[in-house]
């Protein structure tokens, strides 16, 4: 196991930005950067030898600093939804930036949320742990926090992520990882002929806008049924109301039996390639989203992305449950901090 450290450039506001690239005992590498501990490449050798980066993303690292898509990137304080853009904490209303379907919040800011910083980064033997902090108010947020994000790679094949977020008052706390997925190397084109399968007999149906109506509906008998393997195409019904209002797959599944316990959420399959990718979380929710408002804009080796060329499994606490009263609310404070992990556990299938 090594890790190497590379200078890449300068942050939006001349900091020195650093790769750190992973490598195990397969040849197994994954390359993480400093500004907003975005995962930039991820090789992996399918069941024919040839080795894959599965990780959509840019060349150019300045990409990234204005990238709405958060491509690769660790998301937070708050990740996904937030209805009208506030929430209450004792009474007090805290407003966040509007910049979602003109009324509500997505990933807490365009720009200025932890997924654009400059974070600290510490090497260990097979990590990397990055710091940043945020001043109480920041963002809209209450509370100096402190987060670390540590990337491990195991020899198994496995990107292991550990959350370890502070504050010193209560807060909102709902971090998550964006990385777009290809298992057939991120220049393949759509994921569509990917397979995926399901622990969650149910989803969080949403209206107009992808804000949860509170319900947590089955997924039987309809289009968000992955509790067998299927083609991720083979179940894109556009005349489902749900796929309409999201153009597509983007809305959490309810993992099953959720007790904070680590608990595989979903597996996806790649046929052509043989990856198989398991995801695990201790967090009762994964959003799946599957690249519907991606294309159009050049990605690595200069190859022009396609709508849908990858999919995000994200683990999480529900969208908007900052204020929806029917789930758990991610509420913390000086006595207990959030921590999670999530790993992606890759292996190949034989022919």
């Amino acid at each position: 196991m090594s890790v190497n450290v590379e200078k890449c450039g300068l942050g939006p506001n001349g900091e020195e930005l650093l790769a750190y690239t992973i490598e195990n005992e397969n040849k197994t590498s994954l390359t993480v950067i400093n500004f907003g501990c975005i995962i930039t490449k991820f090789l992996f050798a399918g069941k024919d030898g040839k080795v894959r980066d599965v990780i959509l993303g840019y060349d150019d690292i300045k990409d990234y600093f204005t990238d709405g898509k958060c491509y690769g990137a660790v998301v937070g304080p708050i990740a996904n939804r937030t209805a009208d853009a506030s929430f209450e904490i004792d009474g007090v209303e805290y407003k966040l930036e509007v910049n979602d379907n003109g009324k509500n919040n997505l990933h807490t800011a365009a720009l200025g949320s932890l997924q654009k910083r400059v974070w600290d980064g510490v090497v260990s033997d097979n990590s990397v742990t990055f710091t940043v902090k945020k001043a109480d108010m920041d963002l809209g947020l209450p509370g100096n926090l402190v987060a670390k994000v540590t990337y491990t790679l195991t020899e198994e094949d496995a990107i292991k992520i550990d959350y370890d977020v502070h504050t010193d008052k209560k807060t909102i706390i709902n971090m998550t990882n964006h990385t777009y997925f290809n298992l057939n190397g991120h220049e393949s084109g759509t994921i569509l002929d990917e397979s995926i399968v399901f622990n969650a007999d149910s989803f969080l149906p949403v209206v107009p806008g992808s804000i949860p109506t509170g319900e947590v509906a089955k997924v039987a008998g309809t289009p968000m049924d992955f509790n067998t393997e299927k083609k991720i195409g083979d179940m894109l019904d556009m005349s489902y109301d749900q796929l309409m209002y999201t153009n597509g797959f983007d809305h959490n599944y309810c993992i099953n039996d959720w007790d904070g316990t680590m608990k595989l959420a979903a597996t996806v399959i790649d046929d052509k390639s043989g990856i198989v990718m398991e995801t695990y979380t201790d967090l009762p929710g994964v959003q799946f989203y599957i690249g519907n408002y991606v294309g159009g804009e050049k990605g690595k080796g200069g190859v022009e992305y396609v709508q849908r060329q990858g999919l995000c499994l994200e683990s999480q606490y529900y969208p908007n449950s900052a204020k929806e009263p029917k789930f758990a609310r991610p509420l913390f404070d000086e006595n207990k901090g959030f921590k999670s992990t999530t790993i992606y556990q890759f292996s190949t299938i034989a022919d």
